[in-house]
């Protein structure tokens, strides 16, 4: 009786250092459903681990930095957008080019001090669509943009789980 439960334990304590061992490797790989941390000028955002990050706006508060960035899906078909300045600011990047771009729609709402607009923009030769939306409180003297460009419905609905993970995950840093 002694020697069985000897080599139980031992036999246990094997199975978990294989467990362990076999849990490390696993989570050493990198995942698509993983995610990274970008970190601009005043903020941080996570993003897919697959998607390639690319600063866009320089910061005009924090030298060297950036105030907005777009992560790009592996295949190219999607894209996220975020800009956000340490005060307000201007998302000269995100707006539209009228020799490459049409509106589709444009909604504009306001709540107090807070300005809200909606837009959805199509590239003129089909290639793709993307939507923004530009929060500011001008109370605050806060903006908040967020964008996402899809190639089509397939991309759309492929990556909008993300996407809403992607917005939900903005951390907003001051002075």
């Amino acid at each position: 009786m002694i020697t069985l439960r000897y080599f139980s334990h031992r036999f246990l304590v094997c199975l978990v250092l294989i467990g362990l061992f076999w849990g490390t490797s696993l989570s050493a790989r990198p995942r698509s459903n993983s995610w990274r941390t970008y970190k601009g000028a005043w903020f941080e955002i996570k993003y897919p681990s697959t998607f390639k990050a690319r600063p866009s706006l320089k910061s005009i508060s924090f030298d060297g930095e950036y105030d907005s960035a777009v992560f790009t899906a592996p295949d190219g078909s999607a894209q996220f957008y975020v800009f956000a300045p340490q005060w307000n600011g201007t998302p000269s990047d995100i707006e539209i080019d009228p020799s490459k771009e049409d509106y589709v729609s444009q909604h504009n709402e306001q709540k107090g001090t807070i300005k809200v607009r909606r837009v959805t923009i199509k590239a003129k030769d089909g290639s793709y669509k993307r939507a923004f939306e530009d929060t500011e409180n001008t109370d605050l003297n806060i903006r908040r943009v967020f964008g996402f460009k899809y190639r089509n419905q397939a991309a759309y609905n492929r990556y909008r789980n993300q996407y809403l993970t992607f917005k939900r995950s903005l951390q907003q840093f001051s002075d």
